[in-house]
């Protein structure tokens, strides 16, 4: 294999620390020296939107707050998304921008890592394949993610049952994205704006309903191979540094959980 792959199975996180740890990753991947493959969940359940999106705008935040969600806007880009805490594994790669995928155009080098999620995918039983033909730019203007075609969404029986968004940053490259096990279309519609559970299951699915059922355990194991094949890399556990978790902290603190970052001014 071609290279080292620093894997963190990381425990259920508040959707703003999760969103503050995948940045700290990508901030300070020169000075760790490995890419990184960092596999999550969420508690509780988080909403988020693109970073050039507004919570307000995207979300109905009365919603979220009485069903006790957290909502959050991410440091990429793409519309609105439900990370459900049952029912969701959440993946991010951090790439060194000296990676061969880190030269290709963000369309090419999103479907090329998404590959990992579509073997995972296939490790648990259903056919899977990566879209890789992005949507013209400006062509969907949807709140609802789900809904707007990318390069990196991972396709079973013509439905997304994972999308992905990527950022470059600080000479590293962040994707991050999910892989939905279950999915309810009722609560997707609830709580972001425009969307309808008729939409939502037009385009989206979970495992389940192609009749694969993984918990999140067996889902972490399929992913871990799956990125090994696709990043032709070797597997090696590992856990934050300390400076990852104090950058991490910081930027929870200091953006992440700050109404200057979740609504920021028009325009």
């Amino acid at each position: 294999m071609a290279g080292r792959l620093r894997v963190i199975v990381d425990g259920p996180r508040d959707p703003r620390l999760n969103m503050a740890i995948d940045e700290a990753l990508a901030r300070a991947r020169a000075r760790v020296g490995v890419d990184t493959l960092r596999i999550y969940t969420w508690s509780p359940t988080g909403v988020t939107v693109g970073r050039r999106q507004s919570l307000q705008e995207a979300l109905r935040l009365g919603v979220v707050a009485r069903r006790g969600y957290v909502a959050v806007r991410r440091p990429t880009g793409g519309a609105a998304l439900l990370h459900d805490s049952r029912w969701e594994v959440t993946y991010s790669v951090i790439l060194s921008a000296s990676h061969p995928l880190a030269s290709l155009s963000v369309p090419e080098s999103a479907a090329a890592i998404a590959e990992g999620v579509a073997e995972a995918v296939r490790i648990l039983g259903l056919p899977a394949r990566v879209r890789g033909s992005p949507a013209p730019s400006g062509s969907n203007t949807s709140s609802l993610c789900l809904e707007i075609p990318g390069s990196s969404d991972v396709l079973v029986g013509g439905r997304k049952v994972s999308g992905s968004a990527q950022a470059r940053m600080a000479g590293s490259l962040l994707q991050h994205g999910t892989l939905m096990l279950r999915l309810d279309p009722r609560d997707w519609a609830a709580v972001i704006r425009g969307a309808t559970p008729e939409a939502v299951s037009r385009v989206a699915a979970g495992l389940a309903e192609y009749g694969v059922a993984p918990g999140i355990p067996e889902a972490v194991e399929a992913l871990v191979q799956g990125f090994e094949r696709a990043l032709d890399a070797r597997a090696e556990p590992g856990s934050l540094t300390g400076e990852e978790v104090a950058l991490a902290v910081k930027l929870y603190e200091s953006k992440y959980s700050t109404t200057a970052w979740s609504h920021p001014p028009r325009g």
